[in-house]
């Protein structure tokens, strides 16, 4: 009986070293140290990418599987990446990184080098709203065009003064603007569509309005097309009455004519014009006739600018949000 007893405690833990279910952690939180990283839906590279996460981005750990990792990330649940791309915290470690003073990258695309000098190592590349601390025990935070940074994994680092801005004082005092907003998203007009993407220049067509509407005016949508529906005012799908920085989607309406599925989101920009990530980020037009008409059935049109609380998923602004404080 022994024996056979021992045998199946055998079998076990060979089947938890082959299948990677790690027992019970101290470290269950992460912070993703790469500028961004693939949230799949199984822990396979063949597997299909569910969103994305940029640097920064606290993620919770749930399970592994070899060198995945199944995490929470804090707009998408139960997705898979890959060990090297995180960096593992306690939760008071978690809750001291959410409370350190930060920057935010607001270029598209930048590098954080190992000295104030950009013929130096690079030590990362960064992407528009990468996350990294700044060093308060640093005596000189600026030499010349540049400032100190740490990376996730606690490097200290140098990037372009003009690529970063103080989170705190970035996200107070981002004004929220249709104008800032659209330009935003027109600098990324030829970029190929991304299922999953929300990335700068890997797009989906709601990665690409989430993420305008971070960088462009510091809120904090939904993730998905089927979720930003419900965010601000409705508004009537009538021309006139819709106003530049609306969200206007796609999808297919019951017999009743409500909203049946919602299967795509653009940004209004107005006079009749759209922009989104439909095989690539472009510009299509609303109007029946026009050489550029987007023929695909309009199921509701959302004013989330001057009405973040007025839906069923409230807007919250990035200076208030707890993924960042």
């Amino acid at each position: 009986m022994n024996r056979y007893l021992s045998f199946l405690f055998s079998l076990l833990l060979i089947s938890q070293l082959s299948f990677g279910a790690a027992p019970v952690q101290a470290k269950k939180w992460a912070v993703v140290k790469t500028p961004s990283c693939i949230l799949r839906l199984n822990p396979d590279y063949e597997s299909s990418c569910e969103s994305q996460c940029l640097m920064g981005t606290v993620v919770q750990v749930k399970d592994s599987l070899r060198y995945w990792r199944q995490v929470d990330a804090p707009d998408y649940k139960n997705c898979w990446t890959n060990d090297l791309v995180l960096v593992y915290m306690s939760e008071s470690q978690k809750d001291d990184y959410i409370k350190a003073p930060k920057w935010i990258c607001t270029a598209t695309h930048s590098t954080v080098f190992s000295s104030a000098d950009p013929d130096s190592q690079r030590l990362s590349p960064l992407e528009a709203g990468c996350i990294l601390r700044r060093p308060e025990s640093c005596r000189t935070l600026t030499k010349g065009n540049f400032v100190a940074v740490l990376l996730p994994d606690g490097t200290q680092g140098w990037v372009n003064k003009s690529d970063v801005e103080e989170f705190e004082s970035w996200a107070g005092g981002c004004t929220p603007s249709a104008e800032a907003i659209v330009e935003r998203a027109k600098s990324f007009l030829g970029a190929p569509y991304f299922w999953g993407g929300c990335s700068a220049e890997r797009f989906d067509c709601s990665g690409l309005v989430k993420f305008c509407y971070m960088l462009g005016g510091g809120l904090v949508l939904p993730r998905n097309a089927r979720e930003q529906i419900h965010c601000g005012r409705e508004v009537p799908f009538r021309l006139e009455q819709m106003k530049s920085g609306d969200l206007v989607f796609f999808g297919t309406l019951d017999s009743s004519g409500k909203v049946k599925s919602v299967t795509h989101v653009a940004l209004y920009i107005g006079d009749g014009r759209i922009i989104h990530s439909s095989q690539l980020v472009r510009i299509n037009s609303l109007l029946k006739g026009r050489e550029d008409y987007y023929e695909r059935q309009v199921v509701g049109v959302r004013r989330i600018l001057g009405c973040t609380q007025e839906g069923e998923k409230p807007v919250h602004r990035a200076s208030e949000h707890p993924w960042y404080y």
